[in-house]
């Protein structure tokens, strides 16, 4: 072989290494530009920041919203009133529907150990213990010696909870529940350890937590969730601005994906074209009477003001973003009561033959002034010789005159932090501390107790549905306004978002950009 020819053969196989090369370097850098192209980033704006990471201990909806997207239960809740499965992958019950054998399915948490039984066990017990003292103990009493746990009458754990091997999760209760799949859907029942610090969390759910900083945090995707594959979202920011324009300015600006409108947002600061996100929440604002008040020891007199305001005039409330009227007091039920309407005037008139005050009770914000002053109106206009005075206090001395029993009608709200009519119904019961109207009815207290130990769902629907019209429509204790809602604003292309009834705000599992 000639000189010429090896040189030949040779710059031959250096070009091609070097075209090969650059083939090579081009596919990929096209792969990672394809790679960064696939990457989802969200950027949420917030009122507020999270602040407690301890499942046991976390009341603020901004806290439980937080954990929702970092643990996954036994239970999730999902956009309707019902729950899916999370790391349930069977649920049997025994035929007096007082034992539940959950069969697990396989998963890890973030440090790459597996989710086990005995995780769920060591968590229960913690939550339930009275040393504890979580403000969500008390959602154990349905569990066998539930009670006797969360008052410290019994160690942890005699609770009835325990670990039949790595998978198998057995649930012994003192009474049926319409649905015990609810209730282990709420974040209480995550299989957590005592934990002080965010930075201290080993998650288990769609997101791992990042960083965590004084007004905003990130999440991170995890990989080691079972249903890794669903979560679309690499990266989740949170951001605070506590005034309401800075918030819908940083949103205009691009600078989040989603805002969530707080209770008493200012509408003016909505453009008309806007688009709004709402959906209906747990939560039910309500008038309630003083059953020890003079007037309202009168039967007659509770059910002239609740005929008069159930009578269509709910619908004209101003209600803004805060919701949407209703008559039910268990607002996840769709269909209205059918109040008394007949012979209001006669029955005020029985109630009482004088003009008279009546102190209305009220909160200190704008849109409960504008409600107020709403039913001020109707009150006055329908009702001879009454005079609404309302008294509007902030939300401290709000509590505290309640508490007291210093009012005689008041404009509140309730928002359960689990599903289940009982979860609206059981604050009406004489002996219950929640009871701040005075209610004391031997017949509603045997319905609700009844109700609570029938075995059946039908049963208990029947039940409860009986006790929640005799708390309004019969005995007019309380008169439901509206029903609370979920608003936010939404960009264009954010798909799959998740807001459940109950619980967290919203959920992230599922959701997707799109360009």
């Amino acid at each position: 072989m000639s000189k010429q020819f090896k040189l030949f053969v040779l710059m031959f196989l250096v070009i091609g290494v070097i075209i090969s090369g650059f083939v090579v370097f081009q596919q990929n850098t096209t792969e990672e530009a394809s790679t960064k192209k696939q990457q989802q980033h969200m950027t949420i704006i917030e009122s507020s920041m999270p602040r407690v990471p301890d499942i046991a201990q976390a009341t603020d909806n901004r806290s439980q919203t937080l954990l929702a997207q970092l643990y996954e239960g036994l239970f999730v809740f999902t956009g309707g009133p019902s729950v899916r499965k999370g790391l349930a992958r069977t649920m049997t019950v025994s035929d007096d529907g007082l034992t539940y054998t959950i069969e697990l399915k396989e998963t890890k948490f973030d440090d790459g150990t597996p989710v086990e039984a005995q995780d769920f066990v060591d968590s229960f017990q913690r939550v339930a213990s009275n040393e504890t003292n979580s403000p969500y103990g008390f959602l154990f009493e349905v569990f066998k010696n539930g009670r006797q746990v969360n008052d410290g009458e019994l160690p942890p754990n005699k609770l009835g909870v325990r670990a039949a091997g790595k998978s198998t999760l057995i649930i012994e209760l003192n009474q049926p529940v319409s649905d015990l799949s609810q209730l282990l859907a709420m974040s209480v029942f995550y299989p957590q350890p005592e934990v002080s610090e965010w930075s201290d969390l080993n998650e288990n759910g769609p997101f791992k937590m990042g960083e965590m900083k004084k007004a905003s945090y990130m999440l991170e995707k995890n990989d080691h969730y079972h249903q890794a594959t669903v979560v679309q979202l690499d990266t989740v920011k949170s951001i605070t601005a506590k005034s309401m324009s800075d918030q819908v300015t940083a949103y205009r600006n691009d600078q989040a994906d989603m805002l969530p409108l707080i209770e008493g947002f200012d509408t003016n600061l909505l453009m008309g074209d806007e688009p709004t996100y709402q959906k209906s929440r747990s939560g039910v604002f309500y008038l309630a009477f003083n059953m020890n008040d003079s007037l309202f020891k009168s039967r007659n007199a509770r059910q002239a003001i609740s005929s008069t305001l159930m009578n269509q005039q709910t619908l004209n409330l101003p209600l803004g973003l805060s919701g949407k009227p209703t008559n039910r007091f268990v607002v996840t039920a769709s269909d209205w009561i059918s109040p008394h309407q007949e012979q209001t005037t006669t029955k005020w008139k029985q109630a009482t033959k004088k003009k008279v005050k009546v102190e209305l009770l009220n909160f200190d914000d704008q849109k409960a002034l504008e409600l107020g002053k709403t039913i001020e109106k109707i009150l006055e206009k329908q009702l001879p010789g009454i005079d609404i005075v309302t008294k509007n206090v902030d939300i401290e001395d709000k509590i505290r005159l309640e508490q007291s029993g210093d009012f005689s009608m008041t404009l509140t709200g309730w928002m359960p932090d689990y599903p289940g009519p009982l979860a609206y119904l059981n604050q009406f019961v004489s002996d219950n501390p929640l009871n701040k109207v005075n209610y004391n009815s031997k017949e509603y207290d045997k319905l609700i107790k009844e109700t609570r130990n029938v075995k059946t769902v039908k049963e208990k629907t029947s039940g409860y549905r009986t006790a929640e019209k005799k708390l309004i429509e019969k005995d007019a204790v309380i008169i439901p306004l509206y029903q609370t809602t979920e608003n936010m604003l939404v960009k264009e292309g954010i798909n799959g978002l998740t807001v459940p009834i109950y619980g967290p705000e919203y959920l992230l599992r599922t959701v997707k950009k799109s360009n």
